[in-house]
Order: structure tokens, then C-alpha cells, then sequence
């Protein structure tokens, strides 16, 4: 399921929940994401839930039983629970994404993902998160990871933008200029 289906269900969550209890709206987005990443990380609980073999009463079992473990709440457990009945736990990734997006925009906030040579401390950190924050004139919420086959500086995506001041990005766009002439 791409982001484009995931979106309905992302909405309608979303709904539901900032009708019922909008200070949930965060907890929820927290639950899909334990959700997804228990899908991702056990495959065969994926294929377990997917599975045509097993009856709908086996799934639901399963599925409470990881629920319970993963402390998920009731507004997000019921949600799940429509997701299996309508056969779409293989899309829980999308569903979790698009409904994140969807708490995002609510709260006036953008993510972004920062890749630098090494790794940054907490001051530099904070440092470029404010700068972010200025340029796109919204609170960021940033995912730093160092990849040293970067060589030096950064490269940075807040949304579809992508800023890439490293050193492999200006040799791969040197070595396109070379191409060119």
C-alpha cells in the first residue's frame, strides 16, 4: 500500500481520535510506530496475521497477545483491530507514516533526517534544529545519523528538500559538471 492508500485510514484515525480525546493524538502516533516496528522486526508475525490458513479468531488472539505486550492503548488497539479485519497489517508501515504526518501538520511541526560525517554533540545538535526550525519557519524534529562515507559536512531532507553540504555530495556533483563539458 503506498502512502496514497494509507492516507484514508491515517485520516480517519486521526479523526476519531482528535474527536474523542485529542490528547491522545501523540500517544496514538507513538502506538502505530510500536505496532509497524514489531511488524517489521518479526516478519512471521506479519505472516501469521496475513496468513489465510489460520481463522479470524486465531489472528485476533495473536495479534491482542502483542498488543498487550506492547502497551498499546485502546483508542490504537481498536484501530488495529479494524486494520486486521479489513486484511491491511501488511501496510501498518504506511498507515503509521501517514497518520505521523498527519500529527505533524496538526502541530506545526516538519521532520527532518540529518546525515553528517560524525557523529555531532548535543550543542551542535540543538544548533542546527534551530536553524532548521528559522528556515522553515516550523518547529523540526530531527533524526540525526552519521555516515562517514559522507567524508565531511552534512546532508540534510526536511520534507521533499534535500540540502546536501558534504563533501561526496560536491565530488558526485563535480564529477556530473565533468560529464557535462
Amino acid at each position: 500500500m503506498s502512502l496514497f492508500r494509507a492516507r484514508p485510514y491515517a485520516k480517519a484515525l486521526f479523526e476519531v481520535v482528535s474527536d474523542q480525546d485529542p490528547a491522545q493524538v501523540q500517544t496514538v502516533a507513538d502506538d502505530l510506530d510500536r505496532v509497524a516496528a514489531a511488524l517489521a522486526a518479526v516478519p512471521d508475525f506479519q505472516r501469521v496475521l496475513v496468513s489465510p490458513v489460520l481463522s479470524a479468531e486465531t489472528k485476533t488472539k495473536v495479534l491482542d497477545q502483542a498488543l498487550d505486550t506492547l502497551a498499546v492503548g485502546t483508542l490504537t488497539r481498536r484501530f488495529v483491530h479494524v486494520v486486521q479485519s479489513h486484511y491491511r497489517m501488511e501496510h501498518m508501515s504506511d498507515i503509521a507514516k501517514a497518520y505521523r504526518e498527519r500529527v505533524d501538520h496538526s502541530l506545526g511541526r516538519v521532520r527532518a533526517r540529518v546525515e553528517t560525517a560524525s557523529d555531532l554533540g548535543e550543542a551542535e545538535r540543538r544548533r542546527l534544529v534551530e536553524v532548521m526550525s528559522e528556515l522553515e519557519n516550523a518547529s523540526v524534529v530531527a533524526d540525526f545519523q552519521a555516515k562517514p562515507g559522507l567524508l565531511a559536512g552534512f546532508r540534510m531532507q526536511v520534507g521533499s528538500k534535500v540540502f546536501d553540504g558534504s563533501v561526496s555530495g560536491e565530488l558526485a556533483r563535480l564529477s556530473r559538471q565533468i560529464e557535462i563539458e
